[in-house]
């Protein structure tokens, strides 16, 4: 029963996602900030989905509930990595709405859509400064950083 549950959760959350951005993709209208920020945070809700529910679904399904080592690593990195990003596309979509409310004649000339690639680009680059930064606290957290973080940021 809880099995079925969290599965029919997660095809929702799946299928919730999909659509929303692609309609903003499909959609010529939408192609405004905001809802470039909310497809992003749409983006960023599927991969923290991917780095939690597959194990949660395998361990309702299993009568054993263990995790290797290196599994567990990567679960760590996706949820919390997920998380930082959504902070962070959160504060930036809030200085979207403060500029559509405070300055709405300026709204375009403010956020152009390079303007708009410039507040992605920042909002990934904070998220891995978070990240860097509590890694580098410990030597065991330099060696999972090397393994984990080290290949996406090179990419």
């Amino acid at each position: 029963m809880y099995f079925l549950l969290a599965f029919v959760s997660y095809i929702l959350i799946i299928t919730v996602n999909l659509t929303l951005i692609l309609t903003v993709i499909m959609e010529k209208s939408l192609h405004e900030p905001m809802y470039i920020f909310l497809s992003n945070l749409c983006l960023n809700s599927l991969y923290g989905t991917v780095g939690f529910y597959p194990k949660c679904l395998l361990d309702l399904l299993s009568d054993t509930h263990t995790i290797t080592y290196s599994w567990c690593l990567l679960q760590v990195y996706v949820i919390y990595s997920s998380v930082l990003c959504e902070i962070s596309n959160i504060t930036v979509m809030s200085f979207d709405r403060y500029v559509a409310i405070c300055r709405p004649l300026q709204y375009h000339s403010i956020l152009t859509p390079h303007a708009v690639l410039k507040l992605l680009f920042v909002l990934i680059l904070i998220s891995y400064v978070f990240i860097v930064r509590v890694c580098i606290s410990s030597n065991e957290g330099r060696t999972k950083f090397t393994k984990t973080c080290l290949p996406h940021i090179l990419r």
